[in-house]
C-alpha cells in the first residue's frame, strides 16, 4: 500500500470514532443517535482503511478540549469510560497533538471558523512539505481548506467511497 504522509484529524472524526466504538463494544445504546457517518460495520472499515493510508495522523490540543466538551455532555456515569476510548483512539492511531498559539492564528479566519478548525490549518501549513490532509465533517471548513491549497476529505466521502 502506498502509505500517504500526514493526516490532520479534526474532533468530529474522533469524536465518531470514539462513539461508534462506545456502542459497539461498551453497550453505550443512547449514544447511538449521535452516530453519523459509522452507520454500518462497512463504514467504520472504509474509514479503517483511509486511516491506515497514513504514516502519521495528528491533531491539534484544541481538538481534545472540544472532545472534552462532547463528553462533558454526556452521562456522568460514562464519561471515565469515554475518555478511556478517547485515550484507546490516540494510542492505536499513533496520534500526535500540536499546540497552535491563538496569536498566530489569522483573526477573521478564527472569527469565521473557530480557533480549533484554524488550528489545523495552521498544523497542516507547517507541513507542507508531508503533503497534509485534513478529515472532517464540516462542509465550510473543507471548502476553505481547498481554498487555501490544502487537500481535505469529508468523512461521509471516506466512509461511503464512489466506487
Amino acid at each position: 500500500m502506498n502509505r500517504r504522509s500526514i493526516l490532520i484529524m479534526d474532533t468530529g472524526p474522533i469524536w465518531e470514532l470514539v462513539l461508534y466504538r462506545a456502542v459497539k463494544e461498551l453497550g453505550f445504546t443512547s449514544l447511538r443517535r449521535n452516530l453519523t457517518y459509522f452507520v454500518s460495520p462497512e463504514a467504520y472499515e472504509n474509514c479503517g482503511s483511509f486511516l491506515s493510508s497514513f504514516k502519521r495522523k495528528t491533531t491539534s490540543a484544541s481538538v481534545v478540549a472540544e472532545l472534552y466538551n462532547f463528553i462533558r455532555g454526556t452521562l456522568p456515569t460514562g464519561q471515565r469510560q469515554l475518555w478511556k476510548q478517547v485515550y484507546e483512539e490516540f494510542e492505536n492511531m499513533d496520534m500526535d497533538e500540536d499546540v497552535v498559539r491563538l496569536l498566530g492564528m489569522d483573526a477573521e479566519l478564527v472569527t469565521k471558523y473557530g480557533p480549533t478548525d484554524v488550528s489545523l490549518l495552521e498544523i497542516a501549513r507547517r507541513n507542507l512539505t508531508q503533503r497534509p490532509v485534513i478529515l472532517t465533517l464540516d462542509n465550510p471548513f473543507h471548502a476553505e481548506c481547498k481554498k487555501a491549497q490544502i487537500s481535505a476529505e469529508l468523512l461521509i466521502e471516506v466512509c461511503n467511497p464512489i466506487i
